[in-house]
C-alpha cells in the first residue's frame, strides 16, 4: 500500500474555505481512483492546527495513473484554479510513503505519529520492532504501522503511525503500554536505528 500526504495550514478567517476544498478535493481522489482518503486535524506537534489530506492506492501504478487522471479532470482543474484566484492557505505535498510494517485499520479516528531520521538501511530492523509492538498495544485497541518515503521532500523520514477508534482509547493505550518499562526499551531500540525529531497527533475529521 502507498499513501500521499498534502498538509493544509489555513490563514486566519479562511478555516472554512480551506475545509470545505479539502472535502471537495477528498471526493474528487476518489471519483478519479483513490482506494480512499482520509481528512484530519492535528491537534497538537508538528503543523499543529493544520489539516491533512491522505491519499491512499494500492500500486504506484494506480497513484501514477490518479496523478494523470487528475490533470484533465475538469472539477480538480477548476478548484485550483479558485485556489489560485482566493487562497485559502498554504499547501505542503503530496508527498508519497510506502507501507512497509502493519496494517492500517480504515476505522480508526485518532492517530499519533512519530517521524524518525533513519537510514534506509534500518527499515528492515524497524519493521521487526513494529510487529513486537503491535502484539503489546493490540489487546489495548490500538494499531500500528510504519511507512517510509518514496517522493517525498526528506527521504530519510520514516513514520511509525499509531491509531485507535478515538483520542480516549489511543489515550488509554498511551496510560497502559506506552508508559510500561518493556514498550521503553522498545523506544530505546528505535533510537538506535533512528533519531526521533518531530511527532503529532491528530484525528480524523468528518
Amino acid at each position: 500500500m502507498y499513501g500521499s500526504r498534502r498538509i493544509i495550514t489555513p490563514y486566519a478567517g479562511k478555516t472554512e474555505l480551506a475545509m470545505n476544498r479539502v472535502r471537495q478535493a477528498a471526493g474528487i481522489l476518489v471519483r478519479n481512483g483513490a482506494t480512499s482518503v482520509n481528512i484530519t486535524k492535528v491537534g497538537g506537534g508538528f503543523t499543529a492546527g493544520s489539516l491533512h489530506l491522505y491519499t491512499f492506492y494500492m500500486s504506484m501504478e494506480q497513484g501514477l495513473q490518479l496523478s494523470e487522471n487528475l490533470s484533465s479532470d475538469p472539477s480538480w482543474n477548476a478548484l485550483m484554479a479558485e485556489r489560485e484566484l482566493i487562497p485559502a492557505g498554504d499547501i505542503n505535498g503530496p508527498n508519497v510513503a510506502r507501507l512497509i510494517a502493519g496494517e492500517p485499520k480504515p476505522d480508526n479516528k485518532a492517530f499519533m505519529v512519530r517521524e524518525y531520521i533513519m537510514e534506509r538501511s534500518k527499515w528492515g530492523e524497524a519493521s521487526k520492532l513494529v510487529e513486537e509492538i503491535q502484539k503489546m498495544v493490540s489487546t489495548h485497541n490500538v494499531n500500528v504501522s510504519m511507512w517510509v518515503p518514496i517522493l517525498a521532500e526528506e527521504m530519510q523520514r520514516s513514520m511509525a503511525v499509531y491509531s485507535a477508534p478515538d483520542l480516549r482509547t489511543l489515550g488509554r493505550g498511551v496510560d497502559e503500554v506506552g508508559m510500561t518499562e518493556e514498550f521503553q526499551k522498545m523506544l530505546e531500540k528505535a533510537s538506535e536505528l533512528g533519531t526521533l525529531d518531530r511527532a503529532f497527533g491528530m484525528q480524523t475529521v468528518r
